[in-house]
Protein backbone atom coordinates (compact mmCIF):
# COMPACT_ATOMS: atom_id res chain seq x y z
CA UNK A 1 0.00 0.00 0.00
CA UNK A 2 0.84 3.41 -0.76
CA UNK A 3 -0.37 6.32 1.12
CA UNK A 4 0.06 10.05 -0.16
CA UNK A 5 -0.51 13.29 1.94
CA UNK A 6 -0.78 16.76 1.63
CA UNK A 7 -0.05 18.58 5.21
CA UNK A 8 0.31 21.56 6.55
CA UNK A 9 -0.39 21.84 10.10
CA UNK A 10 -0.06 18.16 10.68
CA UNK A 11 -3.69 16.72 10.47
CA UNK A 12 -3.46 14.98 7.48
CA UNK A 13 -0.22 13.95 8.62
CA UNK A 14 -1.79 12.36 11.48
CA UNK A 15 -4.54 9.95 9.80
CA UNK A 16 -2.03 8.76 7.46
CA UNK A 17 0.27 7.82 9.58
CA UNK A 18 -2.35 5.74 11.61
CA UNK A 19 -3.60 4.17 8.64
CA UNK A 20 -0.13 3.36 7.34
CA UNK A 21 0.63 1.58 10.85
CA UNK A 22 -2.16 -0.72 10.29
CA UNK A 23 -1.23 -2.12 6.75
CA UNK A 24 2.27 -1.32 7.25
CA UNK A 25 2.31 1.31 3.80
CA UNK A 26 4.42 3.70 2.61
CA UNK A 27 4.01 6.82 3.85
CA UNK A 28 4.46 9.70 0.65
CA UNK A 29 4.46 13.84 1.14
CA UNK A 30 2.77 15.10 -1.92
CA UNK A 31 5.15 18.15 -1.64
CA UNK A 32 8.31 16.13 -1.83
CA UNK A 33 7.16 14.22 -5.07
CA UNK A 34 4.95 17.03 -6.70
CA UNK A 35 7.36 17.83 -9.37
CA UNK A 36 7.70 13.94 -10.82
CA UNK A 37 5.42 12.76 -13.28
CA UNK A 38 5.49 9.13 -13.32
CA UNK A 39 3.32 6.00 -13.02
CA UNK A 40 2.73 4.47 -9.37
CA UNK A 41 1.56 0.52 -8.93
CA UNK A 42 0.55 -1.15 -5.43
CA UNK A 43 -2.11 -3.61 -4.49
CA UNK A 44 -3.88 -0.16 -2.65
CA UNK A 45 -3.31 3.57 -3.28
CA UNK A 46 -4.83 5.98 -0.75
CA UNK A 47 -4.70 9.63 -0.54
CA UNK A 48 -5.07 11.77 2.79
CA UNK A 49 -5.44 15.73 2.07
CA UNK A 50 -7.32 18.84 3.97
CA UNK A 51 -10.30 20.04 2.40
CA UNK A 52 -9.46 23.73 1.35
CA UNK A 53 -12.52 26.56 0.03
CA UNK A 54 -14.67 23.25 -0.58
CA UNK A 55 -12.26 21.49 -2.67
CA UNK A 56 -8.67 19.82 -2.94
CA UNK A 57 -5.44 21.27 -2.54
CA UNK A 58 -4.50 22.84 -5.33
CA UNK A 59 -1.33 20.69 -5.44
CA UNK A 60 -2.90 17.42 -4.36
CA UNK A 61 -5.00 17.86 -7.82
CA UNK A 62 -2.10 18.77 -9.49
CA UNK A 63 -0.17 16.28 -8.65
CA UNK A 64 -2.90 13.42 -9.52
CA UNK A 65 -3.61 15.08 -12.73
CA UNK A 66 0.32 15.13 -13.37
CA UNK A 67 0.43 10.94 -12.60
CA UNK A 68 -1.07 7.88 -13.59
CA UNK A 69 -1.90 5.44 -10.46
CA UNK A 70 -2.44 1.84 -11.13
CA UNK A 71 -4.34 0.01 -8.33
CA UNK A 72 -6.89 -2.72 -7.63
CA UNK A 73 -7.85 -0.58 -4.60
CA UNK A 74 -7.76 3.37 -4.33
CA UNK A 75 -9.14 5.63 -1.35
CA UNK A 76 -9.18 9.06 -0.60
CA UNK A 77 -9.82 10.73 3.22
CA UNK A 78 -10.81 14.20 2.79
CA UNK A 79 -10.17 15.96 6.36
CA UNK A 80 -12.42 18.82 7.02
CA UNK A 81 -12.65 20.93 10.61
CA UNK A 82 -16.21 23.08 9.64
CA UNK A 83 -18.26 22.54 6.71
CA UNK A 84 -17.93 19.25 4.03
CA UNK A 85 -18.70 19.99 0.65
CA UNK A 86 -18.47 17.68 -2.74
CA UNK A 87 -14.30 17.71 -2.37
CA UNK A 88 -14.45 13.71 -2.85
CA UNK A 89 -16.49 14.51 -5.65
CA UNK A 90 -13.60 16.17 -7.63
CA UNK A 91 -10.93 13.90 -7.11
CA UNK A 92 -13.63 11.26 -8.12
CA UNK A 93 -13.92 13.27 -11.84
CA UNK A 94 -9.64 12.60 -11.91
CA UNK A 95 -8.93 9.73 -10.49
CA UNK A 96 -10.84 5.90 -10.17
CA UNK A 97 -11.66 6.02 -6.43
CA UNK A 98 -13.14 3.13 -5.04
CA UNK A 99 -13.76 4.53 -1.59
CA UNK A 100 -14.35 7.72 -0.22
CA UNK A 101 -15.04 9.36 3.12
CA UNK A 102 -14.29 12.67 5.08
CA UNK A 103 -13.14 12.91 8.47
CA UNK A 104 -13.46 15.49 10.93
CA UNK A 105 -10.50 16.84 12.51
CA UNK A 106 -9.47 20.27 14.44
CA UNK A 107 -9.83 23.99 13.12
CA UNK A 108 -6.74 25.41 12.37
CA UNK A 109 -8.13 28.45 9.66
CA UNK A 110 -7.74 31.32 11.92
CA UNK A 111 -8.48 34.12 9.57
CA UNK A 112 -12.57 32.98 10.50
CA UNK A 113 -12.44 31.08 13.93
CA UNK A 114 -10.02 30.31 16.47
CA UNK A 115 -8.56 27.30 16.94
CA UNK A 116 -10.08 24.72 19.78
CA UNK A 117 -8.55 24.77 23.50
CA UNK A 118 -7.75 21.47 23.73
CA UNK A 119 -7.44 19.68 20.28
CA UNK A 120 -6.27 16.56 21.68
CA UNK A 121 -10.03 16.02 22.81
CA UNK A 122 -10.76 16.90 19.31
CA UNK A 123 -8.40 13.97 17.99
CA UNK A 124 -10.09 11.00 20.00
CA UNK A 125 -13.38 11.57 17.72
CA UNK A 126 -11.05 11.77 15.16
CA UNK A 127 -9.60 8.74 16.17
CA UNK A 128 -12.57 6.82 16.67
CA UNK A 129 -14.45 7.65 13.60
CA UNK A 130 -10.94 6.90 11.29
CA UNK A 131 -11.12 3.67 13.12
CA UNK A 132 -14.38 2.55 11.09
CA UNK A 133 -12.46 4.26 8.13
CA UNK A 134 -9.36 2.08 8.35
CA UNK A 135 -11.55 -1.51 9.39
CA UNK A 136 -13.64 -0.22 5.85
CA UNK A 137 -10.28 -0.22 3.92
CA UNK A 138 -9.81 -3.63 5.10
CA UNK A 139 -12.83 -4.87 4.03
CA UNK A 140 -12.13 -3.21 0.23
CA UNK A 141 -15.42 -1.54 1.19
CA UNK A 142 -16.81 0.39 -2.30
CA UNK A 143 -19.01 3.22 -2.67
CA UNK A 144 -20.26 5.64 -5.28
CA UNK A 145 -19.23 8.99 -5.52
CA UNK A 146 -20.63 11.55 -7.96
CA UNK A 147 -17.63 13.10 -10.09
CA UNK A 148 -17.92 17.07 -9.47
CA UNK A 149 -18.09 19.27 -12.78
CA UNK A 150 -15.08 21.51 -12.88
CA UNK A 151 -13.13 22.79 -10.70
CA UNK A 152 -13.30 24.06 -6.70
CA UNK A 153 -12.12 26.88 -5.06
CA UNK A 154 -8.73 26.60 -4.04
CA UNK A 155 -7.54 26.18 -7.16
CA UNK A 156 -9.76 28.76 -8.89
CA UNK A 157 -8.80 31.21 -6.47
CA UNK A 158 -5.91 30.68 -4.61
CA UNK A 159 -1.96 31.76 -5.08
CA UNK A 160 -1.07 35.18 -4.09
CA UNK A 161 -1.06 34.89 -0.04
CA UNK A 162 -2.48 37.81 1.34
CA UNK A 163 -0.18 37.50 4.34
CA UNK A 164 1.62 39.98 6.58
CA UNK A 165 4.31 40.14 9.10
CA UNK A 166 4.60 42.48 12.18
CA UNK A 167 7.62 43.57 13.63
CA UNK A 168 7.63 40.50 16.11
CA UNK A 169 9.83 38.62 13.14
CA UNK A 170 13.09 37.34 13.90
CA UNK A 171 13.76 35.98 10.17
CA UNK A 172 14.22 32.03 12.07
CA UNK A 173 13.00 30.83 8.74
CA UNK A 174 10.20 28.14 9.90
CA UNK A 175 8.16 29.98 7.64
CA UNK A 176 10.14 29.40 4.47
CA UNK A 177 11.07 25.72 5.33
CA UNK A 178 7.10 24.48 6.43
CA UNK A 179 5.56 25.75 3.38
CA UNK A 180 5.13 23.23 0.78
CA UNK A 181 4.93 25.53 -1.81
CA UNK A 182 7.90 26.98 -1.55
CA UNK A 183 6.63 30.35 -1.40
CA UNK A 184 7.99 32.59 1.37
CA UNK A 185 11.48 34.13 0.43
CA UNK A 186 13.47 35.89 3.05
CA UNK A 187 15.51 38.90 2.34
CA UNK A 188 15.52 42.23 4.05
CA UNK A 189 11.70 41.53 4.51
CA UNK A 190 9.62 38.90 4.54
CA UNK A 191 7.61 38.53 1.25
CA UNK A 192 5.10 36.02 0.03
CA UNK A 193 5.19 34.68 -3.65
CA UNK A 194 2.30 33.55 -6.15
CA UNK A 195 2.25 30.00 -5.15
CA UNK A 196 -0.09 29.74 -1.72
CA UNK A 197 -1.48 26.90 -0.61
CA UNK A 198 -3.51 28.63 1.74
CA UNK A 199 -2.62 25.68 4.34
CA UNK A 200 -2.01 28.00 6.75
CA UNK A 201 1.16 26.17 8.05
CA UNK A 202 3.54 29.76 8.02
CA UNK A 203 0.91 31.48 10.07
CA UNK A 204 0.40 28.48 12.66
CA UNK A 205 3.81 27.68 13.41
CA UNK A 206 5.61 30.64 13.05
CA UNK A 207 7.19 31.05 16.45
CA UNK A 208 6.62 34.48 17.33
CA UNK A 209 2.88 34.56 15.98
CA UNK A 210 4.07 37.22 13.29
CA UNK A 211 2.37 36.19 10.19
CA UNK A 212 -1.40 37.16 10.35
CA UNK A 213 -3.84 37.53 7.29
CA UNK A 214 -5.85 39.96 9.22
CA UNK A 215 -5.77 41.47 12.56
CA UNK A 216 -8.46 39.36 14.50
CA UNK A 217 -5.59 36.00 13.65
CA UNK A 218 -3.36 37.53 15.49
CA UNK A 219 -5.29 37.42 18.49
CA UNK A 220 -6.55 33.60 17.74
CA UNK A 221 -4.54 30.34 19.09
CA UNK A 222 -2.33 29.11 16.78
CA UNK A 223 -2.12 25.15 16.01
CA UNK A 224 -0.38 22.33 15.15
CA UNK A 225 -1.44 18.83 15.57
CA UNK A 226 -0.47 17.77 19.38
CA UNK A 227 0.83 14.51 17.76
CA UNK A 228 3.00 16.04 15.25
CA UNK A 229 6.09 17.15 15.33
CA UNK A 230 7.62 21.26 14.01
CA UNK A 231 10.22 18.71 12.28
CA UNK A 232 8.41 16.18 10.64
CA UNK A 233 6.00 19.15 9.07
CA UNK A 234 9.48 20.46 8.10
CA UNK A 235 10.52 16.90 6.31
CA UNK A 236 7.26 16.52 4.74
CA UNK A 237 7.11 19.87 3.07
CA UNK A 238 10.72 19.81 1.52
CA UNK A 239 9.78 20.84 -2.40
CA UNK A 240 13.30 21.27 -4.02
CA UNK A 241 14.23 24.19 -2.19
Amino acid sequence: MKIFYFTGTGNSLFVARKIAAEFDAELISIPQVVHEQKTYSDNVIGFVYPQYAESVPKMVRQFVLNNTFKADYIFVIDLYAFIRINALGEMAAILPVNFGMYLKTPFNFIHLYNTPKNPSAKLKKTEQNLKKIIADIKNRKNNTIKPRKGIGNATKYFGKAGFKVTNACTKCSICVNVCPGNNILIDDDVSFGNNCENCYACINLCPTHAIYSNKASLKRRQYRNPDVSLKEIIEANQNER
